[in-house]
């Protein structure tokens, strides 16, 4: 009797889970804008430093409230500097 050939989607089991979101770090948080952490999917340039964020890199994406369409992904260490220039 031949055998049952069977799809691809039923031979890969279950899908893998989603990948978590990160929680930005409590220092990086300001009152005026949405500061996430994230895994980059592609290449961002970081205002901090004018550098690369390379693909697969951790790093911060800030969101102002007032204008969401200023959203910048940010090296962590040039957010931490920018902070400390503010503070």
């Amino acid at each position: 009797m031949p055998r049952k050939h069977r799809s691809a989607r039923e031979r890969a089991g279950p899908p893998p889970p989603a990948a978590p979101r990160l929680a930005a770090p409590v220092w990086a948080l300001v009152g005026w804008a949405d500061v996430r952490a994230v895994v980059g999917d592609k290449v961002y340039r970081c205002p901090g430093c004018d550098h690369e964020i390379r693909k697969g890199v951790s790093h911060l994406v800030v969101v102002p409230e007032d204008d969401p369409g200023e959203r910048r992904h940010w090296h962590t260490e040039c957010w931490r500097r920018e902070l400390r220039r503010h503070r």
